[in-house]
């Protein structure tokens, strides 16, 4: 009789800019994908309805082409989040979600064993499973993208905290008087560096007169994107260039504080800011070299993710087979903490 993990898996993948879905299969094929902008702008249900109507396409077509039927359904989401009980929290990066109960929506609307994680944790347990980290007991991923996120693997045990949100090391403080993040906090490295937060700076730039081949690229400076502030400065534009190279120096500045706070074995850098700019790894390391315990320098790497953008899809493989059957996600209940009287669990 086949096990669980010896089946594939749906894996849903919703972004701050899109909604992807494929059918994940033991030996980590990725078929049958859809993809699609979130448009968040509709409302939560409407994403919610988005998100089954593709989910359901994958699951039709991978039927039809002769695949083995899901054995559950992994959600990667923006977080924070509550994986226990499968809920949304607060992302920053989807307009109006608060508190949603997604992984009951989506549960209902496929009928399947749903299970929901952050994004960052589903790429970490990716990258540490088949990816760059392979091996190794210590581990931080860092995605940078329209947002900056974390996770990581502390002795070999996934890293979650008491309310499933440890690891949002893109909420680490890098400018004690930086501008504001998309959270309300100040000074946050995703503030800074993210595709967000370059977008808001370069439209600044513009607005002030600053920027004059960004400005011929955007003129109106609400239309600013990342990409048009990173091909500014690709054209000469300096002010594109200090921007581009603060945002690096301030990712140095983070993966500093995490080597110092968790001293990992290497730090995994993903997403599509990373993936398409290689001197963010040479000014990071240059940062960490500087600002970080010498001891600890010697003793990391920073190394590009191995899985590319389907890291967040092939993560729902170890997220659906290790938790199906295990209590503490069925939605009934949750870990209890130190402070409630037992022990919080991964």
């Amino acid at each position: 009789m086949e096990s669980d993990a010896d089946q594939p898996v749906l894996a849903i993948d919703l972004g701050g800019t899109q909604i992807r879905t494929a059918l994940v299969t033991p030996d980590r094929q990725v078929v049958a994908r859809r993809a699609e902008p979130t448009r968040d702008d509709r409302g939560v249900d409407a994403v919610i309805d988005h998100i089954g109507r593709l989910a359901t396409e994958t699951r039709e077509e991978a039927v039809s082409a002769g695949y083995a039927p899901a054995v559950g359904v992994g959600i990667s989401s923006p977080g924070p989040l509550d994986p226990w009980r499968g809920i949304v929290v607060a992302p920053p990066n989807l307009v109006g979600w608060r508190d949603v109960p997604l992984r009951e929506a989506i549960a209902g609307s496929l009928g399947l064993p749903t299970f929901l994680e952050r994004d960052t944790n589903v790429a970490a347990r990716a990258e540490w499973r088949y990816g760059a980290a392979r091996d190794t007991r210590d581990l931080v991923y860092i995605t940078v993208s329209t947002g900056i996120g974390g996770a990581a693997v502390i002795d070999g045990r996934p890293l979650t905290g008491p309310g499933g949100t440890a690891g949002e090391f893109g909420h680490l403080v890098v400018d004690l008087d930086g501008p504001r993040c998309g959270c309300g906090g100040i000074g946050h490295v995703e503030a800074i560096a993210s595709g967000t937060g370059l977008a808001r700076a370069g439209a600044e730039l513009v607005r002030r007169g600053e920027a004059p081949i960004l400005a011929a690229r955007a003129p109106d400076p609400d239309l600013v994107e990342a990409v048009d502030v990173a091909r500014a400065a690709d054209d000469g534009d300096a002010a594109c260039r200090e921007l581009l190279e603060r945002a690096w120096v301030a990712i140095g500045a983070m993966c500093a504080s995490i080597v110092n706070a968790l001293n990992p074995e290497v730090i995994v850098m993903g997403g599509g800011i990373a993936e398409h700019h290689p001197r963010l790894y040479e000014v990071a390391r240059a940062e960490l070299v500087r600002r970080a315990l010498p001891i600890l320098v010697d003793r990391v790497r920073i190394v590009p993710a191995a899985l590319g953008p389907d890291v967040s899809l092939i993560g729902a493989l170890p997220i659906v087979t290790e938790r199906i059957g295990d209590p503490r996600y069925d939605g009934s209940h949750r870990p209890q903490t130190a402070a409630q009287g037992g022990a919080s669990r991964p």
